[in-house]
């Protein structure tokens, strides 16, 4: 046993003399993923992307009462650049990239509302990217509802002008009908009945008058409120949800290039050779390698960490025990995904593009850019054979919820470690027995 140990530490001063011998590539793994996530904090403003705005009106002569309500919007995403009467020329600004949105006022509104038909807004824009586009749609349904609730706010003022004069009238019917009651005779039932009737029915119309009066023309038009409460009650920033996936994704970019350049170096060099003749054993190779670059990956993990929570002021809601392990599982697994590369590579090249293939579909597919939610099923399975797609889950959760991580996302990352890492062991014994015997 003892001589077992012997053996496995050996590597740490092996592996950690062969990683301090490089040190400007040291200083570039541990202050490039420090200044990518400064750059995406700093690139990634708090704010809502301001659409430049022109809207082009046949005649604007016919609808001056009405400008004001379809040009001027609450939202702040919306930024008025004018009004523009020739359709051509307002394209060919959208097409210069002098304005981001044409929005063509529909000639004929009243017309259309009386036959019973919607009055349509044309929006158009010059976007490609499906996410622009998107985000277009959505500040359009909030313009159309913006110019509905104003409309329907003017109509309301206007019928609530024109109930006061029907009320005056409802009042002076009131008074004569009071009037009549009292010279109604006292054996004239039928008479005394009706008239009390008619009192009753133009009471409850100057009631109803008057409380449609009383009600502000804001409220009759939008008498529902949404208020949207998250169970935390704190809204985070860009900078804040992103920050756990890219610190996955940093940890096991770093831990995967480093153990796939690891083992297809050694072969290079012959020093496989000289493992094969030296009384260790594949298992024992792997070990002192695992450990030794866990450890080191570990380091680098505090620093990052630390980085991200205390200088970039990223959110640490759960328990630091919770984030260690999984980070440690996480790094685990990773390296053991890079010793397969590691394996199965023939040059340091190939072995570099693999892990950058790796990184590119970690990007893609574990959740980082899209809600795994919104993913094609079949594609989800592809999702969960990443790293990341477990750590991106497993940190969001202790960091930003404040909960612990969930205990199948931990199982099943550690699976696929302990998977590799018997898949990793049975290569290197048979490089190690087999292709040097």
């Amino acid at each position: 046993m003892f001589k077992f140990l012997i053996r496995i530490s050996s590597f740490l001063s092996k592996e950690l003399t062969e990683i301090l011998r490089q040190p400007r590539l040291i200083l570039t793994l541990v202050l490039g993923p420090f200044l990518v996530m400064f750059l995406f904090g700093l690139g990634y403003p708090d704010q809502n992307r301001v659409l430049r705005t022109t809207y082009l009106v046949e005649d604007p002569a016919s609808i001056q009462g009405d400008l004001k309500i379809i040009t001027e919007s609450v939202s702040s995403a919306i930024v008025n650049q004018g009004v523009e009467s020739n359709k051509d020329l307002a394209l060919a600004k959208l097409a210069l990239n002098q304005t981001d949105l044409v929005v063509e006022v529909p000639k004929d509104a009243l017309e259309s509302v009386e036959n019973n038909q919607q009055a349509q807004f044309v929006i158009y824009h010059n976007e490609v990217d499906p996410f622009q586009i998107a985000y277009i749609q959505s500040i359009a349904r909030i313009y159309v509802e913006e110019v509905n609730g104003r409309l329907l706010q003017s109509v309301a003022e206007e019928g609530q002008e024109n109930a006061g004069s029907l009320q005056t009238s409802l009042e002076s019917a009131l008074e004569k009908t009071r009037a009549l009651k009292q010279v109604v005779p006292p054996g004239d039932t039928a008479t005394a009945n009706e008239v009390a009737d008619l009192e009753k029915d133009l009471t409850t119309a100057h009631d109803q008058l008057s409380t449609f009066q009383s009600v502000g023309s804001s409220v009759l038009v939008n008498p529902f409120h949404a208020d949207t409460t998250s169970l935390s009650n704190i809204v985070f920033t860009p900078t804040e949800f992103f920050a756990p996936a890219v610190i996955v994704l940093l940890l096991q970019h770093l831990s995967i290039t480093f153990a796939s350049l690891s083992i297809v170096r050694e072969r290079r060099s012959g020093i496989i050779e000289l493992f094969r003749v030296a009384p260790i054993t594949a298992f024992e190779t792997l070990i002192g390698k695992f450990l030794s670059y866990l450890f080191f990956e570990i380091l680098l993990a505090g620093v990052i960490t630390a980085l991200a929570v205390w200088v970039l002021r990223v959110p640490m809601f759960g328990r630091w025990e919770d984030y260690a392990l999984v980070v440690v599982i996480l790094l685990f697994t990773s390296l053991a995904v890079g010793f397969l590369i590691s394996l199965i590579s023939q040059t340091d090249t190939q072995a570099v593009q693999y892990s950058m293939l790796l990184l590119l579909a970690s990007i893609f597919f574990s959740g980082f850019f899209l809600d795994l939610r919104l993913m094609w099923e079949p594609m989800k399975i592809l999702a969960w054979s990443l790293p990341a797609t477990y750590g991106i889950q497993m940190l969001q959760n202790v960091m930003l919820r404040g909960a612990s991580a969930p205990p199948m996302l931990l199982q099943g990352l550690a699976l696929i470690g302990l998977g590799l890492f018997l898949v990793n062991w049975l290569l290197l014994k048979r490089r190690m027995e087999g292709q040097y015997s």
